[in-house]
């Protein structure tokens, strides 16, 4: 379904707080991707309410993007991308006393353990591994993302083998094990070697370290909503009622994961 009026005209006065483009076109028309660009954006702002960040928006070569340039999100699912200032935008999250880094991007594919690739609608990876990918030809960032939300902009309600579907991919994100050659850590990226954050020895002790969850404009299944608990999973159902309750409860978990970013 489309994006409601009402998140529509959110998004594009948060893009005009950011300074960036937000007339009708800074909304993009394709499947799903105005519901990632909201979230995504909508984050972005959640991190700079919080008083501790500096959020920017910036272009594909890092560079900050100018007063009234359109953020333009990648139209499908995409490695981090060489440096290029025409490539995808991304937000970058500077926090204020401790400098931790880090990126919000969208349609990001990550690798797996398998070395399958699994794209994230809107995934948070820290800015350490982001600039080593973008500065080094591009590549796949490796490892469990900081944040990852799957937007579901469907009305019927989510089954229990789409939740499994999630939560296949984060088995296989997982660093539970350390990476032959990298050592302990939560996530790295192969062209340098670069490693960040500390490795869990458990599934559910990882997933309970990040913000995780599927935003769906309908309802989920009981059985689809037991799985995801279990696993830490929000589900974020009728994510544009007027309520704002799912959404809330999205802002909530992010904002625990920014607090606590220094332990993982």
């Amino acid at each position: 379904m489309a994006l409601s009026s009402t998140a529509e005209t959110e998004l594009r006065n948060m893009l005009r707080a950011f300074r960036a483009a937000h007339g009708p076109t800074a909304v993009p028309s394709g499947d799903g991707k105005a519901l990632e660009a909201w979230l995504l954006v909508k984050i972005a702002m959640e991190a700079r309410r919080t008083g501790h960040w500096t959020v920017e928006l910036r272009r594909g070569d890092g560079s900050p993007l100018s007063a009234g340039q359109p953020f333009d999100l990648p139209g499908g699912p995409s490695q981090l991308r060489p440096s290029n200032p025409s490539g995808p935008c991304f937000v970058h999250l500077e926090h204020n006393v401790h400098g931790t880094r880090l990126e919000i991007h969208g349609s990001l594919q990550w690798k797996g353990r398998s070395d399958a690739r699994h794209e994230c609608d809107v995934s948070v990876i820290p800015a350490e591994i982001a600039e080593q990918l973008r500065f080094n030809g591009g590549g796949y960032p490796h490892g469990l993302p900081v944040a990852a939300i799957e937007c579901k902009d469907k009305t019927g309600d989510g089954v229990l083998d789409e939740t499994r579907q999630t939560l296949a991919r984060m088995f296989d994100l997982a660093l539970i094990t350390a990476p032959q050659g990298i050592g302990e850590c939560r996530i790295f990226e192969a062209s340098t070697n670069s490693r960040w954050g500390i490795r869990n020895t458990t599934y559910r002790g990882l997933f309970s370290t990040g913000t995780f969850a599927i935003a769906r404009a309908g309802n989920f299944q009981p059985g689809a909503r037991r799985l995801a608990k279990h696993y830490y999973i929000a589900t974020l159902d009728s994510i544009y009622a007027a309520s704002g309750t799912s959404v809330g409860a999205l802002m909530s978990r992010w904002r625990t994961t920014l607090a606590a970013i220094t332990t993982f």
